[in-house]
């Protein structure tokens, strides 16, 4: 990245988060969490930062402009402690992330492609680099359908949460996250104090592990089915399911061949199964993307997000961070995409007006640089 492109960023973000400070609110016991930031696009995080007070964190964000701004999910004794294990860890928040998957087929105009290995790049889809042969790496950028799928998964998710678990509904806080999907915080007090293992237990519950067909066979050819002693955890999950579909075909549980329950078997877990990201859900020393704060992968906003809006609120419109007044590029190659309610692109090695929005996203993603106003 060009350092005019960078400069462009800091000066945007600063008028962000000085016209936004209040909307950046770290969780509650500011001093017993650990803080860390991206102070340049590229490099390494700084870490073990603490505050005393609400007051000195933002002195620091405005001072400092950093790109991207991170708290820790746990509370600390000593969060400012560069050795982990003498922080002293005091409980953690349950921490979900879900991204949009990766895209399938996609028109030439909403794909392009970069070749890593002699700098060739193009808008039609390639697999194989006209130049040298290697294999591209596809560009495609979020699109509001693979946010509608991640916010379905988020929705499970939530569902898991309050009716297996007995997550309060007002101790569960959802997030978009700024970029390709979303995040759920559970600060509920009893689930504060569950171990990295007790973490685990609860990913293998969500993604369906531990499974296995023979027992599930078993099951059936014995006649034990849903007896509370027989099953418990995520297996009663799963097989519970797969006893509803196989009794809603009128037919007994004995009477399905083997490839139709094992046929069942799977669409119950695609139905149940919950695509979290398992790593960040066990690591209680994670640091979580600091709410309100810019992500600087797209330039849009880690933005809160009401149970009751989940399907109202719009990720590409409402998390936009900055204004629509006009920027000049220069793009190297952009797909088609959809950003503040406007599609624009593709581009492909052209020096374009844009709002300072999109502007800003196509040089969070490293397509292009800025040119001025």
């Amino acid at each position: 990245m060009l350092q005019i492109s960078v400069e462009f960023l800091k000066r945007e973000f600063f008028k962000y988060y000085y016209e936004n400070i209040n909307e950046l609110m770290p969780p509650s016991q500011i001093k017993n969490r650990e803080f860390g930031f991206f102070l340049n696009k590229e490099g390494s995080m700084l870490r073990h930062k603490c505050f005393s007070n609400i007051e000195e964190f933002h002195r620091f964000v405005l001072n400092e402009v950093p790109f991207d701004i991170y708290v820790s999910a746990a509370n600390y004794e000593d969060p400012g402690n560069r050795d982990m294990s003498e922080k002293k860890l005091t409980s953690a928040e349950l921490f979900f992330d879900i991204d949009a998957e990766p895209p399938g087929g996609s028109s030439e105009e909403d794909s392009a492609w970069v070749c890593r290995k002699c700098g060739q790049y193009g808008l039609e889809v390639e697999e194989k680099c006209p130049a040298c042969g290697s294999k591209t790496e596809l560009i495609k950028l979020v699109s509001e359908e693979q946010l509608k799928e991640a916010l379905k998964e988020t929705e499970k998710l939530i569902n898991v949460l309050t009716t297996d678990f007995g997550v309060g509904r007002e101790h569960v806080s959802v997030f978009f996250s700024g970029n390709r999907g979303y995040h759920v915080h559970v600060n509920q007090e009893e689930f504060m104090h569950i171990t990295g293992e007790g973490r685990r237990e609860i990913v293998d519950y969500l993604l369906i592990q531990g499974l296995e067909e023979k027992e599930l066979l078993s099951f059936l050819r014995g006649g034990k089915y849903l007896r509370g002693r027989d099953l418990r955890g995520v297996k009663k999950r799963v097989y519970s399911r797969v006893f509803e579909m196989l009794d809603s075909n009128g037919k007994s549980k004995k009477a399905h061949g083997e490839k139709r329950i094992l046929k069942q078997l799977e669409n119950a877990i695609e139905e149940l199964k919950v695509r979290i990201d398992p790593v960040v859900t066990i690591d209680m020393h994670r640091l979580m993307r600091m709410p309100g704060s810019i992500n600087s992968n797209s330039g849009m906003v880690k933005k809160r997000i009401q149970h009751d809006e989940l399907h109202s609120l719009d990720p590409l419109k409402d998390a936009v961070a900055f204004s629509d007044e006009e920027m000049v590029l220069k793009v190297r190659i952009a797909p088609r995409f959809k950003l503040g309610g406007r599609t624009f692109g593709p581009f492909k090695d052209e020096e374009v007006e844009l709002p300072a929005y999109a502007a800003v996203y196509i040089v969070c993603k490293g397509l292009g640089e800025y040119v001025g106003r």
